[in-house]
């Protein structure tokens, strides 16, 4: 238990001042600034019509950088079976990196109807970058056009730097990941035979049921005693606010939101504190009500409004069985969030975690914080019972899995504090089976970069195939 609570991470607050003790000196040259692509393949399903791909710098620069890419197609022609954008000409394709990113694109797409048999390839090359950026290793990407299941790769996650701005979505077998802004949604909504419904944990929501079924008969004076429970921070944890989130593990009997019932007067009001948003420092998201029940076409109906409104907005969510959780915004109705239950395996998020500090488990923010998708299993191996290296398939009968959604969680790094940096921890790794029964050993590399929190790096490789 001492060993755990080390491996925990500290709140916002205390994050400002690692990264104060953490930055670089005024004076310190600055590393290479190189470009490279995101990975080094990955595969185009048959049912996919396009795919974006990535190249990142190494950090922004003050100036436009124009990048050359050569492409290389087997058994496909350009034009004939695919496209890109922007337009390639005589085999090569120019593309920029505004000033101010870090980040460019191209995005390809398969010519409508076409017939492919999964053995086409095409060859990506970055062949120049204008100065002063130069080129990385990983300067060839391959894609296929079939699913692949990945032999492993180094990744830096898109974490959106020291505000962790995005929570990432990683696919290990197919060697990419989905970055999204963490406030985009408020609430998933259970596509699975159950009715459930889950906060946003990555921005410490909080939800509290009271005794209306009427949202116009809610005002700001409901929130009275819930207010003051909604204590999210270090230095004052409260117990109450326990039943107000989301329990971490992921079990969808403890949800702050009771079971959506099937008769529509049973389903009451809840005051929502929709935690805090994206920026230094965090701004309030405030306060909503909302009401959810079932609509006659297998979905859910939700109706919420701001906490003194006099009428309400409803959106209605469809149960899409391709993912796990349906989402919806408070702002923009129904909305795209996490890869379709079968496109990913971890994600690193800022999450709403629970600590025990002595008098019971409460609430605690966590960053840098790393869960599992509901389909995947994770063991935790130390360097010590087996050497990462030397870890192989006739290891993995000995593991013990476990679907908890905690089971990597914090536990990969230490948080630092005001007098020492947040790092890796170098005496352990994780064994993850995907939902397609692959095995892969991964291991983290990196918490920081430059000095700043918010892109975390890892290195995996496949352990056992499921085909």
């Amino acid at each position: 238990m001492f060993k755990q609570t080390l491996r925990t991470g500290f709140i916002f607050s205390l994050a400002l001042l690692v990264l104060a003790a953490g930055c670089r000196k005024k004076d310190a040259p600055l590393p290479d600034n190189l470009v490279q692509f995101e990975s080094g393949n990955q595969g185009l399903a048959a049912t996919a019509p396009d795919i974006t791909v990535k190249l990142k710098l190494t950090r922004a620069t003050d100036r436009d950088i124009a990048i050359t890419i050569s492409l290389t197609p087997t058994g496909v022609a350009y034009t004939t079976d695919f496209t890109t954008t922007p337009a390639a000409a005589s085999g090569t394709l120019s593309l920029t990196v505004p000033s101010g990113s870090s980040e460019g694109s191209f995005t390809l797409a398969k010519a409508p109807g076409v017939l492919l048999d999964g053995d086409e390839q095409i060859v990506f090359k970055i062949e120049s970058s204008a100065t002063p950026v130069i080129i990385g290793t990983t300067n060839v990407f391959t894609l296929q056009f079939a699913e692949i299941i990945s032999a492993g790769s180094d990744i830096t996650g898109d974490g959106g730097g020291a505000t962790y701005g995005n929570k990432v979505f990683f696919d290990l077998s197919a060697n990419s990941q989905t970055a999204v802004q963490r406030t985009k949604w408020d609430l998933g909504f259970y596509s699975g035979d159950e009715w459930r419904v889950i906060l946003n944990s990555s921005t410490a929501m909080m939800a509290k049921q009271i005794d209306k079924s009427d949202l116009n008969d809610v005002t700001a004076e409901d929130t009275t005693g819930f207010s003051e429970d909604v204590i999210f921070n270090q230095f004052a944890p409260s117990t109450d606010a326990l039943a107000y989130i989301d329990y971490p593990d992921g079990d969808l009997t403890k949800t702050a939101i009771a079971e959506v019932s099937a008769t529509a007067s049973d389903n009451k009001v809840y005051i929502v504190n929709r935690g805090k948003g994206v920026g230094s420092p965090t701004p309030d998201r405030g306060w909503k009500k909302i009401r959810i029940i079932r609509n006659g076409s297998g979905g859910y109906t939700l109706q919420h409004a701001d906490i003194d409104a006099t009428s309400f907005t409803s959106v209605d969510i469809p149960k899409n069985t391709d993912y796990f959780f349906n989402y919806a915004s408070f702002e923009t109705g129904a909305v795209e969030v996490e890869p379709q239950k079968t496109k990913w395996d971890i994600a690193w998020t800022y999450f709403s975690n629970v600590t025990d500090f002595g008098g019971g488990e409460v609430p605690y923010a966590f960053q840098d914080f790393v869960i599992q998708n509901r389909n995947v299993e994770v063991a935790e191996v130390e360097t010590s019972a087996k050497a990462y290296d030397a870890f192989a398939e006739a290891d993995i009968a000995a593991l013990t899995l476990s679907a908890s959604q905690l089971s990597i969680g914090s536990g990969w790094r230490a948080g630092g504090g005001p007098t020492s940096a947040p790092y890796v921890y170098d005496d352990i790794y994780y064994i993850i089976k995907d939902g397609d029964n692959n095995y892969y050993k991964l291991r983290f590399t990196a918490l920081t970069k430059d000095g700043e929190r918010g892109h975390p790096a890892f290195e995996y490789a496949l352990v056992k195939s499921g085909e």
